[in-house]
């Protein structure tokens, strides 16, 4: 009994031992297993992180390509814009001079009314034996750049230099904008003039009185023709 006892005993031993050997081995080995994990973590997340750069990088190349493609069509597309709008600059340009055109000869015309108009009231002041005198400003106020204006838009009802357009669109309306603010507006000649006072306007003729008429103290210099009427040509 004690030898059979002795025999499993040397037995167990001898594993024991053997395990005790094979766990001294492993022990260093089992030691690095935190450390190589960490250390296998962190290879993952940088090659995570190089192939998320790699895809990044590619996606960038890309982009950047497509920029370039679509810049190349920018010189075209900008020299079309531009020949656009310096096409509305001329036309809105030409619109405008036509219709400083149509006021220039809308205020002959008005002059010739005006020089009617003082030819009848002074005959008809003489024939009441009156001093037609001042009538020239009397009836100045009828005429003049605000009757040519009205003139003008009696042949343009409803006129608007951008009547037709999309204003509600902001980018056309800051291209209408940008041009229109380059235009000059057509004017009265007396505003276009400037309304300039340095030259003297003819006087209007006066008839002369009958002889039998008892004479009286000199009157004033007679008032010259109204402004207006020296700018028109």
């Amino acid at each position: 009994m004690l030898n059979g006892f002795n025999a499993s005993l040397e037995e167990k031993l001898k594993m024991a031992e053997q395990a005790e050997q094979e766990v001294s081995r492993l022990q260093p080995l089992a030691s690095e297993a935190p450390t190589l994990r960490a250390e296998k973590i962190k290879a993952q997340k940088s090659a995570e992180r190089h192939r998320a750069k790699e895809t990044a990088m590619e996606q960038a190349r890309e982009a950047a390509r497509a920029a370039t493609d679509s810049q190349s069509q920018v010189p075209e597309l900008l020299g079309n814009a531009a020949r656009a709008v310096n096409e509305l600059y001329v036309i809105l340009k030409e619109v405008e001079a036509r219709r400083q055109n149509a006021m220039h000869a809308l205020a002959l015309a008005d002059r010739v009314d005006y020089e009617i108009e003082l030819e009848d009231g002074e005959e008809h002041e003489r024939s009441l034996d009156r001093d037609p005198r001042g009538l020239a400003y009397a009836l100045a106020g009828r005429h003049g750049d605000s009757r040519v204006v009205k003139l003008l838009d009696e042949l343009q009802p409803g006129f608007g230099l951008l009547s037709g357009c999309n204003m509600d669109d902001p980018l056309y309306r800051d291209v209408a904008n940008f041009v229109v603010g380059r235009v000059t507006p057509a004017q009265p000649p007396q505003a276009a003039a400037g309304k300039k006072t340095s030259v003297l306007p003819p006087q209007p003729k006066i008839q002369p009185q009958p002889q039998d008429v008892p004479q009286v103290e000199e009157a004033p210099a007679i008032p010259a023709i109204p402004a207006f009427l020296a700018n028109v040509e």
